[in-house]
């Protein structure tokens, strides 16, 4: 039987073995470390940022799910998760939060960890298993050069187990105390791009010209034969090896070339990634534009680069021609990014063309911020490397001896309400507050920068003259909507353990 697991949606506790599953209490009998998975959200996007897309049901399809744990100093494993029923995932993509027990000394001694998490391994023939080490993690890698996402046998739909998807989370604090641990929230994105070919010509009245594209070429030597699988930056391939095979994709059979009045409307212009997407799509059904299909490809390093094979026939005479085209920069395909080439005929016989390559979308966008509520996702932290963190002899009440030359530091995650601001407010004697310094005073809670991260310094007030003996603050919170009328209610959420701070 599988190792116990818990998984929930921020708040429910679920137990999840490979046998059954029952409610608990809320307080468990043995440490867990919650880790929250960030995935890519199917449907329409609410918030993020200008140039980036969304994507389909079945692009987000979620059928498995592998998760490893490990110490980011010793590289030991700490904890695994897998899981692989529809009940286990967020509906449409989203966020989750899965808890895996830990052992009592890691629950003491809270190393940092190494995180990842892979969906979807099956699509790439994935050997990873629970018992895989960090090395065989880490260096984990996919691909060949004539299958799995390769130019050489394209893929241009979905396949049943999904599109491969990978997060990674290195040398991460842990926060919270036994017996419930957590760590920052981790993003998953898919370990491939796509791209989509599409043209039309001009409505010229009067005009018997026809053209005709024959094929697309996107060159040989430019997608990687081997990447790796986990990786923080824009792309991670093996080096020095690419694939010598041209990926040639065919006009449609029986598909006529759309007419357009208006062409130039569908050249890409520094529009928002999502209206740019819906606005080739309704064009593509209306008629106005044709598809050639979507390919999903490894990501590449390289500046990618091809040739529109096409023809122009004019008083029945016939004339081959061809145009070259290319990205913008090297780099510019990596993993999770899509890319249109828009081609458009015009008078004079001549072919326009358009290349964009934008986020294929963020993670951000599976949490639609609200405005109007608060949403801690992890509770105010002291770091016990800035100060002396001892227990106070109350549950859950510790208190903090500051160094004499340094600040303590805390921190939490805070998610909403997005632009809203949180008020660090210290708490005790008119002596007390003065004789510290609490900094900031108000943060803006922006769930897109680090995921919400706040972090407070608190600090002796270098200026004070009265006598230091015995002050002592605690913190308390407040939250304020965007426009800072009205106060949120919950600050207490942002409080889990009660510090108590000393000089």
């Amino acid at each position: 039987m599988k190792r116990m697991l818990l998984i929930g949606m921020m708040v429910p506790t679920v137990l999840l073995t490979a046998c059954q599953r029952r409610e608990i209490p809320n307080v468990p009998a043995e440490p867990q470390l919650n880790i929250t998975i960030e995935f890519p959200k199917t449907g329409d996007v609410t918030k993020g940022t200008e140039g980036e897309v969304s994507a389909s049901m079945e692009e987000n399809a979620i059928y498995d799910l592998k998760l490893w744990v490990f110490n980011a100093s010793t590289h030991e494993p700490v904890a695994q998760l897998e899981a692989n029923a529809q009940a286990d995932f967020p509906t449409g993509g989203g966020i989750r939060r899965y808890a895996l027990p830990v052992d009592e000394t890691f629950s003491r001694t809270k190393p940092n960890v190494d995180v990842f998490v892979l969906v979807n391994g099956p699509s790439i023939n994935s050997t990873l298993t629970l018992e895989s080490t960090w090395a065989q993690v880490d260096q984990a890698m996919f691909g060949t050069d004539a299958g799995q996402f390769s130019p050489a046998d394209p893929v241009h739909s979905v396949p049943q187990k999904g599109l491969p998807m990978s997060g990674v989370g290195r040398n991460l604090s842990i926060g919270g105390d036994e017996p419930s641990l957590s760590l920052a929230t981790v993003s998953v994105r898919r370990a491939v791009s796509k791209l989509r070919y599409v043209f039309c010509q001009m409505y010229t009245e009067g005009d018997n010209s026809v053209f005709e594209v024959q094929k697309v070429v996107l060159s040989d030597h430019q997608i990687p034969t081997r990447e790796y699988l986990f990786t923080e930056e824009a792309y991670r391939i093996y080096p020095g090896y690419y694939v010598p095979v041209a990926m040639e994709t065919y006009w449609p059979v029986g598909q006529t070339m759309a007419i357009s009045e208006s062409p130039e409307a569908y050249s890409y212009a520094g529009q928002d990634g999502t209206k740019y997407e819906q606005i080739i799509n309704e064009a593509v059904q209306a008629g106005k534009l044709s598809d050639m299909g979507t390919t999903y490809l490894r990501e590449s390093d390289k500046q990618l680069s091809g040739t529109v094979y096409y023809s122009v026939t004019k008083d029945n005479v016939r004339e081959n021609k061809t145009m070259d085209f290319a990205m913008a920069a090297p780099g510019d395909f990596s993993r999770n990014h899509t890319w249109v080439l828009y081609g458009y005929f015009i008078s004079e016989r001549s072919l326009q063309l358009s290349v964009n390559v934008l986020p294929w979308d963020k993670n951000n966008y599976t949490i639609q911020f609200s405005t109007s509520s608060l949403q801690v996702t992890q509770k105010f932290t002291v770091d016990p490397n800035s100060a002396q963190v001892v227990p106070a002899g109350t549950k859950d009440h510790y208190n903090v001896f500051l160094d004499a030359n340094k600040a303590a530091r805390g921190y939490l995650f805070v998610t909403t309400p997005q632009g809203g601001k949180l008020e660090i407010i210290p708490e005790g004697s008119a002596a007390d507050i003065e004789a510290f310094s609490v900094t900031p005073e108000e943060a803006t809670i922006d769930p897109y920068h680090e995921s919400g991260r706040i972090d407070i310094s608190i600090d002796r007030n270098r200026a004070y003259t009265g006598d230091t003996r015995n002050r002592t603050i605690t913190l308390t919170f407040k939250a304020f909507t965007p426009d800072g009328e009205r106060e949120i209610s919950g600050a207490s959420e942002c409080i889990d353990q009660v510090y108590h701070f000393y000089l």
